[in-house]
Parts: C-alpha cells; structure tokens; sequence
C-alpha cells in the first residue's frame, strides 16, 4: 500500500468518526426532545457553546465534566424558552427537574463522544486527555509518569486540548443540512468569530 493510500485510509477513518460522533449527539437529543428539527437547534446551540468557551476552561477542570455542563446547560436554556414560547410554567417545571435526574443520561453522551473522538488524535494528546480528563488522574501522577514537569504538562494538556477543539469543530461541519462553520447562519458567524478571537486562557 502506498503512503497516500494510507493516509487516505486514515483521513476516511477519521471522517466515520466525527460523523459517528455528531449522529450520536443528535439521536439522543431527538430521543430526548421528541422533535427532529428542535435536537438540530439544540445540538447547534451545544456546539456554539464549546467552540466558544472551550479556551475557558481552567487546567484544574476536566472536558468531560465541563462538556456535560454546557449540554445541561443548553438543554435548560431551550426548555426555558419553550416555557416561554409556549406560556406554559408546568411544561417547564418539569422538563428542567427532569435534566438534573438525568445527570449519568448526559455524562453517558459525553463520554461515548470523548471514548470516540480520542483515537483520531496523536497517541499522546489522547494519553493525555484520558487520563487527565476522563480518568481525572492527579496532574503530578501524569508528569511523574511521563517524566516532565507539571509545567511541561500543562503545555501539552494544552495542545491536546486544541486537538481535540479541532475534531469537535470538524465535527460541526458533518450537519448534512447546515455543515455549521461552513454555514452563513449568525451561529456559524459566532463560532467562527468566537474561535478567531478568543484569547488562548485554558493554561
């Protein structure tokens, strides 16, 4: 097999993935939402959301968690707006009561998303990120079993962490109606202005 064979062998195994990865997200806001188009809205929203404040995630938080947060976070935002669309205080009530009783249901998208996205990044971003981020192991554990100072770590958790925004972004763009960032929608203007501009914080 010829090298470009390879790498392009790599390049579609990679698309599966990203593809795979946003279908998951969008079937469980339709089994969530019972409606299509509104999961369309709210994973865009979700999407938003991380690819804007992603840099705002401190060296001591964890992806998952922070990840699992902002999806929470949207999902209440959209029932409030329903709430008021709709004018119906007892609709709202429950539907936000009923996220937080749902915790491991949203943790479980996170994760099966992360578990998924990790192997399309270098082998030692996504050393990194499982065990700092998911397993949630000590950061002077990881710098001692790597060899490097706590310093050198948060650099690389750093770039791992910008690895991993890169697939996610890549992943917006498999909406086979919006395509997302390719899209000239105000959201799309958000996220690309958002990425652009935003300071890099996360260290």
């Amino acid at each position: 097999m010829s090298q470009d064979s390879g790498s392009n062998a790599a390049d579609d195994a990679v698309h599966t993935v990203i593809v795979e990865v946003h279908q998951h997200l969008l079937h469980f806001l339709i089994r969530r939402l019972g409606n299509q188009e509104e999961a369309a809205d709210v994973l865009h929203d979700f999407y938003v959301k991380v690819l804007t404040r992603v840099d705002d995630i401190r060296d001591t938080q964890k992806v998952r968690a922070w990840m699992q947060r902002v999806l929470e976070t949207t999902l209440i935002d959209y029932y409030r707006a329903q709430s008021r669309r709709r004018r119906l205080e007892g609709f709202y009530s429950y539907r936000e009561s009923s996220i937080f009783t749902d915790e491991d249901d949203l943790d479980a998208i996170i994760c099966i998303c992360l578990y998924k996205l990790l192997p399309t990044l270098k082998a030692e971003y996504a050393n990194i990120i499982w065990r700092a981020d998911l397993v949630g192991e000590s950061r002077e554990s990881i710098a001692a079993a790597l060899d490097i100072t706590v310093g050198h770590l948060r650099v690389r958790l750093h770039r791992a962490r910008q690895a991993l925004r890169k697939r996610l972004e890549e992943t917006c763009r498999t909406c086979p109606v919006h395509g997302y960032l390719d899209c000239q929608c105000d959201y799309s203007k958000q996220v690309r202005a958002g990425i652009q501009q935003k300071p890099n914080t996360l260290t």
